[in-house]
């Protein structure tokens, strides 16, 4: 659900929800906000959850623009005559309902009567609270002066002079007398409240858009993860039953800035893992830990915005509330490639690795570019050779292992990657010879949280550039990690002359659509593996021993 919102300097917690544009003249506020009387959180979430489901009802009612009958209004006043006695009987405040003409306790009949005959004003003055309190409590949406105020005003005026009687009868201990109504309407169903819903609830709209992206294959493992994380906040905040025509701008915001709030990896780290978003932002607050990155919390809302433009496409909303919405600017960290003495460090650290993951990933990715799970999820039927070529096949084929097909980012990702003179000088191919089957590195598991490799890779590769002083602090404005040999790779290429298509045919970078004739050519042709290895063999490695 939506959370409640928490007073800064009292702590305690309200009900505080945005009025949509469309809709504020009829209701009369572009804010509803109350006290919830608490500051305990987890009763603010219990009362806030029926507070909240009652705000999105009068917000239908509004767009529906119900009106009541006369028995409507007739049931209303019951409704308060009923409540006003439990209430009553329970305090034993039968004097607020009396009038006392000098000393002589009596009903106030007489002062109801007298409103009642001088009009609207008159009943409204002495009335207006009650009848308030009444449409709070129902959820029912009337403007002040309408026909309908003003005929439940005086049904209002008329159950108070039967309170008044009631009151009288308990002051002088009658506990016998019960309200006089010629038929109980108290339980009676509104007209307002046979309004059927006629949205789709946000955790639906966002469950058919999921359904969506994953069918057409957009969204998969690790990349389908991170959008259901982002809905899975974004419901928890504005509330999965909500109206999606009810979301407003200032929620979206709202949302943005909460975002800002949160801690970093607090997918992964074990004691920040399914807290909810309100616990996330004190214990980031609490503890000064580092704030998710502008460039994260941007790459977040664009799965919000992706949602809202699919659903105005699918006439799920009138409008896409979301567009326009833009993340505060910050400082972006940069990923930069390594220096030869951070790769010769590396390398020293991992020549007598006992995982052989640890000695060639690094290796493999510095001279051809390829991202860690590319390397880990190799098969030894993926080293090949053609013309007397060697090359790695990058490809989706069903891992054996798994039974689940490999991965690949984008489909210009599968690629057929040269094998440079580099890695054979170092024992590649005698290592390959040495593995019987299946993949080339099955010491590292596949991750559970994302179903990669690469995850599980990194739990290791992080912690040794940490060891190695090669980590950059939170307060840097870049990043190394394994990708850098990725970056380092384009940057060798560039200084060597290697061309940018094959650069990018190496890598995997050029675009699907962009592919030109010899893209292609180079992809289904054995023959230009040999141009590929060429310009892969420019690159000098003499200055680093491997």
């Amino acid at each position: 659900m939506a959370s409640p919102w928490k007073h800064p300097d009292s702590g305690i917690y309200y009900h505080r929800v945005g009025v949509p544009k469309d809709i504020r003249d009829q209701i009369g506020k572009s804010v509803i906000k109350y006290s919830l009387n608490t500051r305990d959180f987890t009763e603010a979430k219990r009362l806030f959850a029926s507070h909240y489901a009652d705000t999105q009802a009068l917000f239908q009612q509004a767009r529906n623009r119900t009106t009541l009958s006369t028995k409507d209004i007739e049931t209303l006043a019951q409704r308060w005559l009923q409540a006003a006695v439990d209430s009553m009987e329970e305090a034993g405040d039968f004097e607020n309902y009396l009038a006392d003409f000098g000393g002589n306790i009596t009903d106030a009949s007489s002062l109801i009567s007298d409103a009642l005959e001088k009009g609207y004003k008159a009943q409204l003055r002495l009335v207006r609270y009650h009848v308030d309190t009444v449409l709070s409590d129902n959820n029912v949406l009337l403007t002040e002066g309408s026909d309908e105020y003003k005929a439940l005003t005086g049904r209002i005026c008329w159950r108070l002079m039967e309170l008044s009687k009631i009151a009288q009868d308990r002051f002088y201990g009658n506990w016998k007398s019960a309200p006089e109504v010629a038929q109980r309407l108290s339980d009676h169903k509104l007209g307002t409240e046979k309004t059927k819903l006629n949205y789709k609830p946000l955790s639906v709209m966002v469950d058919d858009f999921t359904k969506y992206k994953t069918d057409r294959g957009d969204w998969s493992g690790k990349t389908l993860r991170d959008p259901v994380s982002v809905y899975e906040q974004f419901i928890e905040y504005i509330g999965a039953d909500v109206d999606p025509h009810t979301i407003t701008r200032d929620q979206l915001r709202d949302f943005v800035a909460l975002l800002h709030q949160l801690p970093q990896r607090y997918t992964i780290i074990p004691r920040l893992k399914n807290k909810s978003l309100e616990k996330l932002v004190e214990i980031a607050a609490d503890e000064e830990l580092p704030l998710l990155s502008p460039t994260t919390v941007k790459k977040k809302f664009v799965f919000i915005k992706s949602l809202f433009s699919h659903a105005e496409q699918e006439e799920w909303v009138d409008k896409n509330r979301a567009t326009g919405i833009t993340v505060p600017k910050g400082k972006s960290k940069k990923r930069v490639p390594y220096r030869p003495e951070e790769l010769q460090a590396i390398f020293d650290e991992t020549r007598d690795a006992e995982r052989p993951s640890d000695y060639w990933s690094p290796r493999i990715s510095l001279a051809t570019g390829m991202r860690s799970n590319e390397i880990l999820q190799l098969t030894k039927a993926d080293v090949q050779q053609a013309n007397g070529v060697w090359f790695l096949d990058v490809n989706t084929d069903t891992d054996d292992e798994t039974g689940k097909d490999k991965k690949a980012k984008t489909d210009n990702s599968q690629r057929k990657v040269p094998v440079p003179q580099v890695l054979i000088d170092a024992g590649f191919l005698a290592y390959v010879e040495s593995i019987k089957e299946g993949r080339l590195f099955p010491c590292v598991a596949l991750a559970a949280a994302d179903g990669t490799y690469s995850f599980t890779y990194s739990k290791r590769f992080n912690p040794m550039l940490k060891r190695l002083g090669l980590k950059p602090s939170q307060d840097e404005m870049i990043i190394r990690d394994f990708h850098s040999f990725r970056h380092t790779f384009r940057s060798n290429a560039r200084a060597y002359g290697i061309a940018k298509e094959n650069a990018e045919l190496i890598g995997g970078w050029k675009s699907q659509n962009d592919r030109t004739a010899g893209d292609n050519y180079g992809l289904h042709y054995d023959a230009f593996i040999a141009e590929l290895k060429v310009n892969a063999d420019k690159i000098d490695y003499s200055d680093i021993t491997f």
